[in-house]
């Protein structure tokens, strides 16, 4: 099945590791203090967007002033008090190492490049990808394939020949954008095709 293509290109919250219940948590919590709605469901299909944007987004559907970089800080604050408890998916791990030196694996996450080099290493990931571009490292995140095509490029895949392992509806937009193929992997667990 992974024969066909030349490089691994893996999401991080969600897909390689379980960190989306505590990513949830702190915007619970951050929601609450802020008086914003919270829709666990909806905040989980946003996965790969930046905190701040969704922020920006939700508080003008609901009409409400927010002051984004202060929800921002509080709900990283909030996720980085837990972020040790982070585990990589045990499925995703079988394949990690399972793939490992026969083609290369990189990570495009909506996460801060901090947080995601943070998981990498204390999780063990850091050792078998061979990429990593972060929210912090592109202006047009998913649904853009910016991410997923800047990770190929460090790789030095085609995009035409990479294979996107995603959690989310957004992400899957992202891969397929970039004119990768994709599969949904949802909290660990594989979905082909997608």
């Amino acid at each position: 099945m992974l024969e066909q293509y030349d490089a691994l290109i893996f999401d991080l919250d969600g897909t390689l590791v379980d960190s989306m219940p505590l990513h949830l948590d702190a915007w619970e919590q951050t929601a609450a203090e802020f008086g914003l709605p919270f829709d666990r469901a909806r905040l989980n299909a946003m996965g790969g967007i930046p905190t701040r944007k969704i922020v920006a987004l939700l508080a003008a559907e609901h009409g409400l002033d927010i002051d984004l970089d202060a929800f921002t800080r509080r709900k990283v604050a909030l996720y980085v008090a837990n972020i040790d408890q982070v585990q990589v998916y045990p499925q995703m791990w079988e394949l990690v190492k399972s793939q490992h030196g026969k083609r290369p694996m990189g990570v495009g996450t909506g996460s801060s490049r901090q947080h995601a080099e943070q998981i990498l290493r204390q999780t063990g990931l850091a050792d078998y990808m061979g990429a990593l571009v972060s929210a912090d490292d592109v202006e047009h995140h998913k649904p853009n394939p910016d991410t997923f095509l800047q990770v190929a490029e460090q790789l030095g895949a085609n995009p035409a020949r990479c294979l996107v392992f995603e959690d989310t509806e957004i992400g899957l937009q992202a891969g397929r954008a970039a004119g990768m193929a994709t599969v949904l992997a949802c909290q660990g667990e594989l979905q082909f095709p997608a």
